[in-house]
Order: structure tokens, then sequence, then C-alpha cells
């Protein structure tokens, strides 16, 4: 299971809820009970969690030097 590694430490740590939009969490694994887990969880503390399915190609994306690492999205900001 990978999730929200593509976010420093202290953008985790702030209000995920910024300008009226929700930061984007990305989340891969390969346990799909355990994935909805951290989904449910991310979803309640006010991120926008997104499925980037298996943990091969999806904590890929997300590692250090991969195309989403650093990214600091918004869904829905105004």
């Amino acid at each position: 299971m990978k999730a929200g590694s593509h976010l420093s430490a202290e953008l985790l740590g702030q209000d995920p809820i910024v300008s009226g939009g929700r930061r984007v969490i990305f989340v891969s694994g390969d346990n799909a009970p355990a994935k909805r887990a951290i989904i449910d969880l991310f979803n309640g503390a006010g991120f926008y969690p997104i499925d980037l399915r298996d943990l091969v190609s999806g904590g890929r994306m997300q590692q250090l030097g991969g195309p989403l690492s650093g990214h600091n999205l918004l869904e829905g900001a105004t």
C-alpha cells in the first residue's frame, strides 16, 4: 500500500480544504479491502483520494522522481 507519499509531511499536516477544494491524495495497492479502508480514511479527513490501481505502476507514479511526486493538486478549488 502506498498513499500520500507524493506530498511533503508539511502539506499533509495542513488543512486539506483549500480555496473550496480538497487536496488530492494518491493511493495505490494490491489489497482491495485495505485500499478501500485507506481511501475512506482520507475521505473522512477531507482529502480527495485518487486510486492509482496496483502498487507496482501506481506506486511508481507517486514515488520520488515519479511523474506525480511533489504535485500539490486540488479538486474543485475556486
